[in-house]
C-alpha cells in the first residue's frame, strides 16, 4: 500500500508569500513615488497657478474712493469743492436680519423711500462683505440720535464722507453739472472696478464730461473673507490718488453777472474769448440748484423741477435752438460782398414790403412806411429787412448755405461739453430730408433775415460772431484753462484749439462789416444806440427780433399788453473792444420782445464787467432808457 502526498508545501507557500510581497512591496514603492512626484508638481511646479486660485476664493479687492477734483475758474475763484459730511452704512455681513435692523432704525431717524429704494437696489448688485450706504448727508441731530444707539445696532457705523458742494449754486449749473450717487446699472458695468456703492459720479455738464480726470484713481484694499463672504481681515491697503483739480476758462464774477441780468427770464448767454475760443461765460435760466442732487434729490423735488414749463434743467446755451432772426444779416452781408453779389456802393429802395416777381405774397419790413433808399450799411444799422429780401433771392440758397456753414451754423461745436446740438442751416436737402417737401423761392426770402427753418444754440452764435470779430480766424470752444496735478502740484496749462479759418479773397471785408456792426451801436439811427449813453470804447453788435407769432409786428409800444407766449424772441450778438476785440457775446431771451430792448443791455454789462477787470474804464453813466424798442 502506497504512502499519500502531503496536503501543505511550507516551503512552496513561503516562496510564493515572498513573490507576492514583492509585487505589492514593489506597487506600493511606485505608488508612493508617483504621489511624492505629483506632490512636488502641485507644491514646485503648478504653486502659483493653484496660489492664484486659491487667493482668487479668499481674497477680494476693494476699491477705495479718491477725492474728487476741484474746480476753479480761471482766477482761482472755487466752482466745486468737497465738504465734510456724515453717511450711514450698512455692514451686512454683521447682520443676522437686515429688514428688522433696517425697521429699528427708521424707528431713530426718518429715512427717505428713494434711499431704501437705491439701498435695495445696490444689496442686489454689491458682494455681502461690502459696505452699503443706507443714508448720506446726515444731520448733526441724526448723527447725535444714531451715536448713542450703535452699541444696539450691530453692522451700523457712522463714516465720515466728502460730499461736492457748489459755493455758487444755480449760477452755472448747466454749465458745470453735478455729481450724485452711483446707479446700480452703472454700479454693473465698472468698468475696471473704479466704484463701489458709495461712489459719487458725474451725472450732468462738465461733472460728467471730465469724469475720468476729476475722479482720480482709486485706491486699493484687499480684505480676506470666509466662504460665506464675511470679512476675516485686512490684508494690504494702497491709498487712493486724488482727482485733478481743473482750472475753468470761466470769469466766477461774468458768470454772476449774465445769471443776475437774465433775472427771471428764460434765455441764455454766452461769452468767449474769439482769440482762444475760452468760455467766459455761460449763463441759462431758469437753473436750479446743483447741491440737491448731490445726495439724491428728493422725488417732489425733481418732479417740480421736470415738471416746470419754464424747464429750469434744460441748458438753453448749449441745446436751445432759436431763430437767428436779424442776427444773421452781418454774415449774409459778408457772404453777398465775398461772392460779388453787390458792392458797399449798392442802393436799393425798401417801401416797406417785397413780392417776389410772378408771386403776390407780401414780405413785410419790420418798419411798415419802409428806410428809402438803402445801401449795405443802412441795411445793417437799421436792420432793414426788404434789403436782405433782395440779397437773399440774388445770392441764393445754395450759394448762402456754402458760405455760412464754416461759421459752424447747422452742425455741432466741438466743444468739451456734452449735449450741445447742431442748430438749422436752411437748404433744399434739409428740407427734403427732413420734411419731404420742396424747396420754394419763398424760403429763401424768409432766410435771408434768420426765420423760416433756421435754427442757431447760442453757443454757436457767439462762436459765430467771434469769428467776425477775429476777422476769420477760429477756435473750437473749450471750457478747460488748466489741469492741476494733486501730487506734484504742476499746473498744465490747455492751449487753445483752433479750428479752420475763414479765407475772404478781400481780407477788408471783415472791416468794412465789423465797422457796420459798430454803427449798430453808435449811429443814432442804429438799432442798438440806447445801449451806447457813456460807453468809452467802441463795441459793435446787432439786434435781432424772432419773431413768434403772426401778430402785427410794429405794435411795440403797448409790447406789455401782449401775452408772455406771443411776444418776439429777442437776440442780440456783440464783440469788443474795437479795434482789437477781446471777448464775443451772444444773448438770447425767449419772448423778450426786441433784442434793442432787452437783449442789448445785458452783452452791454457784461462787456463792460471784462473791461472793468482789465483795466478799462467802460463808462461813466448809466444807460440811458431806450427811447424806442425797434424790430430788429
Amino acid at each position: 500500500m502506497t504512502e499519500s502526498a502531503p496536503l501543505k508545501n511550507p516551503v512552496r507557500e513561503y516562496r510564493m508569500f515572498r513573490r507576492r510581497m514583492l509585487v505589492a512591496a514593489i506597487i506600493g514603492v511606485a505608488l508612493v513615488l508617483i504621489l511624492i512626484v505629483r506632490l512636488l508638481d502641485l507644491q514646485i511646479m503648478e504653486h502659483p497657478y493653484y496660489d492664484t486660485l486659491a487667493l482668487g476664493n479668499r481674497i477680494r479687492t476693494l476699491p477705495i474712493n479718491p477725492p474728487r477734483g476741484i474746480l476753479y475758474d480761471r482766477r482761482g475763484i472755487v466752482l466745486a469743492e468737497n465738504v465734510p459730511s456724515y453717511e450711514l452704512v450698512i455692514h451686512r455681513d454683521d447682520i443676522r436680519n437686515l429688514r428688522h435692523t433696517l425697521h429699528r432704525i427708521e424707528s431713530i431717524v426718518p429715512i427717505r423711500r428713494q434711499d431704501l429704494r437705491l439701498f435695495w437696489q445696490l444689496v442686489r448688485v454689491e458682494p455681502p462683505y461690502e459696505p452699503v450706504p443706507l443714508q448720506r448727508d446726515l444731520s448733526t441731530t441724526s448723527v447725535a440720535r444714531l451715536a448713542v444707539n450703535l452699541d444696539r445696532l450691530p453692522g451700523v457705523s457712522i463714516r465720515a464722507h466728502l460730499k461736492r458742494f457748489y459755493p455758487l449754486g444755480p449760477i452755472g449749473a448747466h454749465l458745470l453739472g453735478y455729481v450724485g450717487p452711483i446707479h446700480p446699472g452703472e454700479l454693473r458695468r465698472n468698468p475696471g472696478h473704479l466704484y463701489d456703492a458709495e461712489s459719487d459720479v458725474g451725472q450732468d455738464g462738465f461733472e460728467r464730461s471730465y469724469e475720468n480726470l476729476l475722479y482720480g484713481i482709486p485706491g486699493v484694499r484687499e480684505v480676506e473673507v470666509n466662504v460665506q463672504g464675511r470679512l476675516v481681515r485686512v490684508v494690504h491697503t494702497e491709498p487712493p490718488v486724488p482727482g485733478d483739480s481743473i482750472y475753468l476758462t470761466i470769469d466766477a464774477r461774468l458768470q454772476a453777472i449774465a445769471h443776475e441780468m437774465l433775472g427771471q427770464n428764460a434765455g441764455a448767454v454766452v461769452a468767449l474769448n474769439p482769440h482762444t475760443g475760452g468760455i467766459l461765460a455761460l449763463a441759462s435760466t431758469p437753473s436750479f440748484n446743483p447741491n440737491r442732487f448731490v445726495n439724491g434729490i428728493r422725488e417732489a423735488t425733481y418732479r417740480k423741477l421736470s415738471d416746470n414749463p419754464l424747464q429750469p434743467l434744460f441748458n438753453r446755451a448749449l441745446q436751445g435752438e432759436y431763430a437767428p432772426a436779424s442776427t444773421i444779416k452781418p454774415f449774409l452781408a459778408l457772404a453777398v460782398l465775398a461772392d460779388h453779389v453787390i458792392t458797399t456802393r449798392t442802393t436799393l429802395y425798401c417801401p416797406g414790403t417785397f413780392v417776389l416777381p410772378g408771386t403776390t405774397h407780401v414780405y413785410h419790413d419790420w418798419q411798415p412806411w419802409g428806410h428809402g433808399n438803402t445801401n449795405l450799411r443802412k441795411a445793417l444799422v437799421q436792420s432793414v429787412d426788404v434789403f436782405f429780401y433782395h440779397m437773399a433771392v440774388d445770392l441764393g440758397i445754395h450759394r448762402m448755405d456754402r458760405f455760412l456753414r464754416p461759421f459752424g451754423f447747422g452742425r455741432k461745436p466741438d466743444i468739451d461739453l456734452a449735449g450741445a446740438r447742431a442748430g438749422v442751416l436752411p437748404s433744399p436737402g434739409w428740407k427734403l430730408k427732413h420734411t419731404g417737401g420742396s424747396w420754394y423761392e419763398g424760403d429763401t426770402v424768409i432766410s435771408g433775415i434768420g426765420q423760416g427753418y433756421w435754427l442757431v444754440t447760442p453757443l454757436q452764435m457767439a462762436v459765430a460772431v467771434g469769428t467776425i470779430a477775429a476777422r476769420g480766424h477760429r477756435y473750437h470752444p473749450r471750457i478747460i484753462h488748466a489741469i492741476a496735478n494733486p501730487m506734484t502740484h504742476r499746473i498744465y496749462p490747455v492751449l487753445p484749439e483752433p479750428a479752420r479759418t475763414i479765407h475772404l479773397d478781400a481780407p477788408g471785408l471783415w472791416r468794412i462789416v465789423a465797422r457796420d456792426m459798430e454803427s449798430v451801436i453808435k449811429n443814432p439811427t442804429g438799432t442798438a444806440h440806447g445801449i451806447d449813453a457813456g460807453l468809452e470804447y467802441t463795441l459793435a453788435g446787432k439786434t435781432g427780433t424772432a419773431q413768434v407769432s403772426n401778430r402785427d409786428r410794429s405794435d411795440f409800444i403797448n409790447y406789455h399788453l401782449i401775452p408772455k407766449s406771443e411776444r418776439d424772441n429777442a437776440v442780440f450778438i456783440a464783440f469788443g473792444p474795437i479795434p482789437h476785440p477781446e471777448i464775443a457775446v451772444a444773448v438770447f431771451i425767449q419772448h423778450g420782445v426786441a433784442g434793442a430792448l432787452t437783449a442789448a443791455p445785458i452783452a452791454r454789462r457784461i462787456i463792460d464787467a471784462y473791461l472793468e477787470a482789465r483795466g478799462v474804464p467802460p463808462h461813466r453813466n448809466p444807460y440811458r432808457s431806450l427811447d424806442r424798442a425797434r424790430g430788429s
